[in-house]
């Protein structure tokens, strides 16, 4: 190996130990908890039946209006309620929520002034449940993946630069993991998990096996995650969607010379059912003042997010503003409603969920395993090992270009280490 290539090797070694060792206990929590939501969708309608699920009954459902204005009696007066999720199967509760965060609050406690939702039956108008979201357990899993149970301004700050500096370790975790040669020996070390080895090796093999087959789903998991993080991915990822051109979509406003009407909310809803009869569901986000629109999204499909048609209304007429479908965004709104999808996995359905399950938990072990192995290179070079510094290096044997005489010399770290630990 060249003083250039060993070099540029320990460049690459020492950036990933450093990023991972000051990343990874963050990493850690995303992996698990990423790894947690990735079926949350799954998972509520069997622990939250009390409150998801109703008897049917044989007569038209109440109108909108009412049941929103029953919800807000629920929450509070002081609490306006700012969105409605509603399924199209006829088993399932109308849930409003009303939410005000503080994105100066120092914990997840101060972040979220007050988050309750209110799971209404639409058929009677009676509330099923009273829920204080701040404190459901979703809530807090989401709370420890996007901010660390701490408010916007640290918590936000600490996960972006985490994961910043997670695609990093990614890249270069790829680039120490590349066999030297391509045959059965170099391969089998970097595709196979020797379980019948010592404990370091295997424990060596978890982190470069399973890193590697984690890798691509982990870096667009990753990747999606900066696109929320930062402003300049998210504008830079549609730029470039865009074909270098970010596309610019006027806004549309609610006319604020009309006198605000209590049943919009329902020309709105009818108009969203009657232009898809068969969706899966809704969501409606109502403003709380000023000329802002109703903005409300029609899913097509239970399996993502992104296959729906958004649409704007006026807040105090229920007349439609706009109204697009998927097909019908620029390339760089595809890609960024899309990004959800992406992130938890559901791009492919059930199948992609699953590979990106296991990925997160591989994701929470890649720190475990990484700072096994720099402990226990540590401990031999502190005990003063073979080799120079500490063994840093160990000696081998090599030929000079003189009478074939033999000199010392020395292998790198890593070669050590593999040897030692088969």
């Amino acid at each position: 190996m060249s003083q250039k290539k060993t070099a540029f090797a320990k460049l690459i070694g020492t950036l990933h130990l450093w990023l991972g060792l000051a990343s990874g206990l963050v990493v850690i929590i995303l992996g698990l908890t990423g790894a947690i939501y990735v079926f949350t969708d799954e998972i509520k309608p069997l622990v939250y039946k009390d409150r998801l699920f109703i008897q049917p009954e044989n007569k038209p459902k109440l109108p909108l209006s009412h049941l929103l204005a029953v919800a807000q009696k629920a929450v509070g007066e002081t609490r306006p309620v700012t969105r409605v999720e509603i399924s199209a199967q006829p088993d399932r509760t109308y849930i409003f929520r009303a939410l005000k965060v503080d994105k100066e609050g120092f914990s997840h406690w101060d972040y979220y002034k007050y988050y309750t939702r209110a799971y209404v039956n639409p058929y009677n108008g009676k509330v099923v449940k009273l829920e204080d979201s701040k404190n459901e357990f979703f809530t807090i899993i989401l709370s420890l993946h996007m901010r660390m149970l701490f408010g916007e301004k640290i918590g936000h700050t600490i996960v972006s630069y985490s994961v910043l500096a997670f695609v990093l370790i990614l890249i270069s975790g790829l680039v120490l993991w590349w066999p030297a040669r391509w045959n059965k020996s170099g391969t089998d070390k970097s595709f196979k998990i020797k379980w019948n080895a010592k404990w370091k090796r295997v424990n060596y093999d978890l982190h470069n096996v399973l890193g590697f087959y984690a890798c691509i789903i982990l870096f667009v998991c990753a990747v999606t995650g900066l696109v929320w993080a930062f402003d300049w991915v998210e504008k830079g990822v549609k730029t470039v969607a865009d074909g270098g051109k970010l596309a610019e979509v006027p806004a549309v406003f609610s006319d604020t010379t009309q006198n605000k009407d209590a049943n919009a909310v329902d020309r709105v809803f009818a108009a969203l059912q009657k232009g898809q009869p068969r969706a899966y569901g809704y969501l409606i986000n109502f403003p709380a003042k000023g000329k802002l629109p109703i903005n409300a999204s029609t899913y097509l499909t239970a399996g993502n997010r992104y296959d729906r048609i958004q649409g704007q209304y006026d807040q105090f007429t229920g007349a439609q503003l706009r109204s697009r479908s998927f097909d019908e965004l620029s390339n760089g709104e595809k890609a960024y409603a899309m990004n959800f999808d992406l992130h938890v996995g559901a791009w492919a359905g059930l199948p992609s969920k699953i590979l990106t399950f296991f990925a997160g938990l591989i994701c929470a072990s890649l720190p475990v395993t990484g700072f096994v192995i720099w402990w226990g290179r540590r401990k031999k070079e502190g005990k003063g090992g073979r080799g120079r510094k500490g063994g840093r290096r160990m000696v081998v044997a090599r030929k000079t270009s003189v009478g074939g005489m033999v000199e010392p010399g020395y292998a790198p770290m890593s070669a050590r280490l593999s040897e030692e630990e088969k």
